[in-house]
């Protein structure tokens, strides 16, 4: 996978990940379908679901009708290190759920794990140490994941990517730093295997841009 200088246009999408609206991750609307990869929490070791999770607090994901941060959790009684989401780096997904969603994308893809990619972040991302663009196969995904794992001492903590896509757009990933979850959109083919997916807690949710969060989230309350 190799660093895309400043200049390159990512294939025609560099002038949008670096416009004023994609605060919150650039996200196409030319798309037929899409859903969220929600990223798995993990207590002492063990993957657990957003599903068992709220049912603590007697929560139902689909009362919630608000972008899928950690606002999700306000009512846990965790904080901190001790939150099942705790790895150090927000907007990121866990290791496991990448390697899943990764080999379900290369069956979609049509050069399969060796369909070139274009790597990227928006501009509002990380002002002080931005991450470079990359281009690379989409089987590299992991070893990136795992490069972005290690501080770098000059620059201190890297970032995943938090947006992805193969050279043809024929699908796209989308998160944001204060996102828990990874938006894919593409042919419903593709949706739908996300969503049958046995390892893999993929959920239909609303896209960003038809939510907006202008107030603060809270959840909605049955009659």
């Amino acid at each position: 996978m190799r660093i895309l200088p400043a200049d390159d246009q990512l294939g025609g999408m560099r002038a949008l990940l670096e416009s004023g609206d994609a605060l919150t991750g650039y996200e196409p609307q030319d798309f037929p379908d899409h859903c969220w990869i929600l990223h798995a929490g993990y207590e002492s070791g063990k993957r657990v679901r957003w599903s068992e999770l709220l049912s603590r607090t007697g929560q139902r994901l689909e009362d919630w009708g608000h972008n899928l941060s950690y606002r999700v959790f306000d009512d846990a009684d965790w904080s901190g290190e001790d939150s099942p989401f705790w790895n150090g780096h927000e907007g990121e997904p866990d290791r496991e759920s990448l390697a899943h969603l990764l080999d379900v994308l290369a069956h979609h893809s049509t050069q399969g794990p060796d369909t070139p990619c274009y790597w990227a972040q928006t501009w509002f991302e990380n002002f002080a140490h931005p991450v470079p663009a990359r281009h690379g196969r989409l089987d590299e995904g992991l070893a990136l994941y795992d490069d972005a794992q290690d501080p770098d001492p000059n620059h201190g903590p890297r970032m995943f990517p938090s947006q992805w896509w193969p050279e043809d757009r024929s699908w796209y990933a989308v998160t944001d730093y204060d996102l828990w979850a990874t938006e894919v959109l593409g042919p419903p083919e593709l949706i739908a295997d996300l969503l049958s997916h046995d390892w893999l807690e993929a959920v239909r949710h609303p896209q960003i841009s038809a939510i907006g969060d202008a107030t603060k989230p809270h959840w909605r309350t049955t009659p």
